[in-house]
């Protein structure tokens, strides 16, 4: 006892600076945790074709699709691996058994848990480019079935290609309190505190001029340029049975960003060549924060001649605000790209901050049913109030706007065939539009939510014991944002993003094949596209998206596991408007396809179960530019080595 308790002494004073553990660290895998190949993060590993920044072209997390445990969640700040021990998207049929369905998917969070063993896991892992993180997890019993807490502390040093180094420490504590069966009520609270972090050069373009690219580890930015910002996520998130067949779930939240001190530089290209202007923003102090939840009552009907089937209501809420603007922009002329460009550090003169403030709610009724030989459906409806005001500090003008709306999502899937099965879907959400970009005229303004529509339908067939291929196709049409005339990020039109996507996942005795693809047919419609301000295709958007990874365990040192990974992105437009010099088509970024190789081994020392995996990225040294938004670039990482350790004690 005395043991259990110094160490609860220590694991909780950790958790006070601290990164969420995850039992069994070193067992990590995500390929091979993976049903699918639509997305899935376990800790710091990724796969599959979507994420929670781009899911058929889209981002879910900046709709407002976040899910903590199955809970609605408004993030402003990162959900990050110090309080998720994993995430995966929750798309087309992979959503069938997820209530209240969203157009653009959802990013479903999984907290780390702890049960009645001590466990202490580390993690050391030297990133790319010199980079370093280290993570310490703990699981603490406390009371043996009643309570127990997950705790622990990390400690990050991010390079990036471009030669920006960002700093952060985090710190999470998630105590779970189990006082009778089945309740389930915890807690928790992550916060990370990145400092001196280099502000990452955005490079601007125009017409049909695609960049050169910069030299890597270059960092074009200054040096006094070093950003300050505070992240936390805090809550509380509750299971309990009520009777029976009703049961209860629910949590509260709160997700808060401060930026206390916040560069952006710009590198402008006007022409061809390495000359680009060099401008500067520095932010006053800025604060952006959110208070969310939602609660759920399940009733189960019971279960007739191999029908399972259950009705669910609920309510969710949140309330959102939001500053920027306020900025100081410092031009300092023109430089050479493959130069230096340090200035004296100017005293900055600050405006008033504007005001955003959101206001949203929801009352939910959903109905799942489930037939052993029949099928599965999956029916919800919601009537939404949606309410915004935006104050401009410079005027004092105050601006309103006002939605309800009825919102619902409906999916049927039938077994045709034993290990075959035919869906098809539709929903209509209230979705976030997400924050105009850093070089917008209204930089880090909320963007207006909108009302988002989907159909889908396709094929699944089941392979064998955790085996299964998906065959899709959907439609997904939502309001387009880009730049108006005058610099503004706006809404100028409506975007149909149509596509077809294949994912296969396949776990054989040594072999996982994970394997997705996407192929996107993306248009805009409407007044900017007739006024000539944008074109025919989103920026950014690529023609399709392929991912292969690949798991094989040999008897080389009793199960040494080599990994290979394919990835293919296809041409995508670089900028939203069309673009005179090529007949009035948009200027497009080629095909970027790289090649990753590693190792992965699990073994033990002195009965302590360890990990190492070992990656080398981009082998080719294929260079590239990302498009993070119309005409705003950043490149493509270059080859990088990346090595972790982890074990379990």
């Amino acid at each position: 006892m005395p043991r259990l308790t110094a160490a609860f002494v220590i694991g909780s004073t950790l958790g006070l600076a601290a990164t969420p553990a995850l039992a069994q660290r070193s067992a990590e895998n995500a390929a091979a945790s993976s049903d699918d190949a639509f997305g899935t993060q376990v800790g710091t590993e990724a796969t599959g074709i979507y994420n929670e920044n781009d899911t058929r072209g889209l981002s879910p997390l900046k709709a407002g699709n976040a899910r903590i445990d199955g809970i609605y969640f408004d993030p402003v700040a990162t959900l990050s691996g110090r309080t998720r021990a994993s995430y995966g998207i929750r798309v087309g049929i992979a959503a069938i058994d997820y209530p209240f369905g969203a157009p653009t998917g959802i990013v479903d969070n999984r907290q780390r848990s702890a049960g009645n063993d001590f466990v202490a896991s580390v993690g050391l892992t030297r990133l790319q480019y010199t980079g370093l993180l280290a993570e310490l997890d703990l699981q603490v019993p406390i009371l043996a079935d009643r309570l127990s807490t997950a705790v622990g502390i990390g400690y990050a040093r991010t390079v990036t290609g471009d030669g920006a180094v960002l700093p952060s420490a985090a710190i999470a504590v998630r105590p779970i309190l189990r006082p009778g069966k089945g309740i389930e009520i915890s807690p928790f609270y992550a916060g990370t505190l990145l400092w001196d972090v280099h502000a990452r050069p955005f490079f601007l373009t125009s017409g049909d001029i695609i960049p050169p690219q910069p030299k890597l580890g270059h960092y074009l930015g200054q040096d006094w340029a070093k950003g300050r910002i505070f992240q936390s996520n805090a809550g509380i998130t509750v299971r309990a049975p009520i009777t029976g067949r009703l049961a209860l779930r629910g949590g509260l939240f709160r997700s808060g960003l401060q930026r206390q001190h916040n560069y952006s530089e710009f590198f402008s290209f006007a022409g061809p060549g390495t000359t680009v202007r060099h401008r500067l923003i520095s932010d006053p102090r800025q604060d952006v924060h959110s208070r969310s939840g939602e609660a759920q009552l399940a009733w189960k009907l019971g279960e007739t001649n191999g029908l399972q089937h259950r009705i669910i209501a609920g309510f969710r809420a949140r309330k959102r605000y939001t500053e920027s603007g306020g900025s100081d922009l410092r031009d300092f002329g023109t430089m050479d790209l493959y130069g230096d460009d340090q200035e004296t550090e100017p005293t900055f003169t600050y405006g008033p901050v504007n005001v955003g403030r959101v206001s949203q709610r929801a009352f939910l009724l959903g109905y799942l049913a489930k037939h052993r030989h029949l099928g599965s459906i999956n029916i919800g409806l919601q009537r939404a109030r949606y309410r915004a005001t935006f104050r401009d500090a410079r005027t004092g003008n105050e601006t309103t706007s006002a939605t309800d709306a009825w919102l619902y999502n409906a999916t049927v899937a039938l077994h045709l065939a034993r290990h075959v099965e035919l869906f098809a879907g539709t929903q209509k959400g209230l979705e976030d539009s997400g924050a105009a970009p850093e070089n917008a005229i209204n930089r880090n303004e909320q963007l207006p939510t909108t009302v988002s529509t989907q159909i889908e339908g396709g094929l699944r067939v089941g392979l064998g014991k955790g085996n299964q291929l998906v065959i899709s196709a959907f439609q997904i049409k939502r309001p387009y944002f880009s730049y108006d005339v005058g610099g503004r990020f706006t809404e100028l039109g409506e975007a149909r993003y149509r596509g077809a996507e294949l994912s296969f996942a396949g776990h054989f005795d040594r072999l996982t094949v994970l394997a997705g693809a996407v192929l996107m047919k993306p248009e805009v419609a409407g007044a900017g596209r007739v006024a000539g301000i944008v074109g025919a295709r989103p920026a950014g958007i690529p023609d399709f998206y392929t991912r292969i990874d690949l798991q094989y365990r040999t008897d080389v040192l009793k199960g040494l596991t080599p990994t290979v990974t394919l990835i293919a992105t296809g041409p995508r437009a670089m900028g939203s408007a069309p673009v005179a010099s090529l007949g009035g088509k948009q200027a497009m970024l080629p095909t970027h396809a790289v090649i990753d190789l590693g190792l992965r081994h699990r073994f033990n020392v002195g009965g302590v179960p360890a990990s190492a995996r070992m990656q080398l990225q981009n082998v080719f040294n294929r260079t590239g530019w990302k498009v993070i938004t119309s005409n705003t670039l950043q490149p493509e990482e270059h080859r990088r080595f990346t090595l972790s350790l982890a074990a379990d004690f």
